[in-house]
């Protein structure tokens, strides 16, 4: 009997042609199969041996157990002193109308919302958390836990949401200067019909999307913007590129398909760095007469002339699917508000506990020093 490799070229063995397909297949061992072919040709039955491929060896990465040690020990009372003092550097002016019952102090309750984001709990069993911050001295009074969700609701909380994670972000800007794009999908309590299969309308749950451009080595956001689920994610691409451009150095930007465009390519261009969008099968590379811009005939020259160079390069943009991985497991991949403001919010505050969670790994893994922390 003969034995073929498993991605080997088969040959009938009676009139040695290829025009062969499986006839019958059977399990007889845990490594291998015996298996059926007919030979299309000839129209005769034989068996063959057909082996399975062994596995590689898969590929270990090592640990630096002292750094990782001591972040995840110290993580906690290091995120309360980061974000009680990136809060407090924003200076947020306490507004009190002259009538009524006082609000509250608006940094003290952008603190308290990300407290229960990092917690990952409701807001009555996130008062345990806010009374020990009470006593830290992080905030100045303990508030109902209904008035949190009010606060959560407040556009004026997404403005300052906006710059409290670029700043956070401000500490690694030495550290990063290639950055990958991507958008995800958050879970809302409530459904919506959205597909219609075979005469069958479904309900499945709707969803926010996060758009952000992150830096590949620490994982950092370094701008982000909430839409609707159904927003395509090229739309706010220039709009994070800039946002992102504006405080650190781009060299490369990477991104998946979707992103495909000449537009795209001259906007990374038009801030200092180089595409790397994947490109389709179907992909020309154009003259400058014919749309083809500068940017997008050198990204598809290297992708012609040099595809093993360009997908090392490429292949940086699995660390944004890192980060989401990242912020989903460690805080949640769903909202529990139910308006759409407090959603946007509530989805903003991950991004910002993300980062303080990425600078603090960086303090004992790279050494990245930030006043944040004096």
């Amino acid at each position: 009997m003969e034995t073929y490799q498993r991605g080997a070229r088969l040959k009938c063995k009676f009139c040695n042609s290829e025009n062969v397909g499986i006839y019958k297949k059977s399990q007889t061992r845990k490594d291998a199969n015996y298996i059926s072919y007919k030979c299309r040709k000839c129209r005769k039955i034989f068996i063959a041996l057909k082996e399975k491929a062994k596995p590689k060896p898969k590929k270990s990465y090592s640990q630096d157990w002292s750094s990782y040690n001591a972040y995840q020990t110290q993580e906690k009372i290091m995120f309360m002193k980061i974000l009680n003092s990136a809060v407090n550097e924003l200076q947020i002016e306490y507004k009190y109308c002259g009538n009524g019952r006082p609000n509250y102090a608006l940094d003290d309750m952008i603190k308290i919302c990300c407290i229960k984001v990092f917690n990952g709990f409701s807001q009555r069993r996130t008062m345990y958390e806010i009374n020990v911050a009470h006593a830290l001295g992080f905030i100045h009074a303990v508030p109902h836990y209904n008035s949190i969700g009010n606060y959560f609701n407040d556009a004026e909380v997404t403005e300052w949401l906006q710059k409290l994670y670029k700043l956070i972000a401000t500490p690694l800007v030495s550290v990063e200067s290639n950055f990958a794009t991507d958008a995800t999908g958050f879970s809302l309590p409530h459904k919506e019909k959205w597909a219609s299969l075979v005469r069958k309308h479904v309900r499945m749950r709707d969803y926010k999307k996060l758009h952000i451009v992150c830096g590949v080595l620490t994982n950092v956001i370094t701008s982000a913007t909430v839409t609707e689920g159904t927003r395509n994610d090229t739309t706010q691409f220039e709009t994070l590129v800039k946002s992102t451009s504006s405080y650190f150095k781009i060299r490369e930007m990477y991104a998946d398909g979707g992103y495909l465009s000449r537009k795209n390519c001259e906007i990374i261009k038009s801030v200092g760095g180089s595409p790397y969008i994947m490109p389709r099968k179907n992909t020309r590379l154009g003259t400058l007469q014919n749309k083809g811009t500068t940017a997008w005939r050198d990204m598809l020259k290297v992708w012609k002339n040099n595809e093993e160079l360009f997908r090392e390069h490429y292949h940086k943009r699995s660390n944004v699917e890192s980060t989401f991985s990242m912020m989903k497991r460690k805080f949640l991949p769903y909202v529990r508000s139910k308006n759409s403001k407090s959603q946007e919010n509530e989805i903003l505050c991950k991004v910002v506990v993300h980062n303080i969670s990425v600078l603090v790994n960086s303090v004992f893994e790279l050494g990245v020093e930030t006043k944040l922390l004096d």
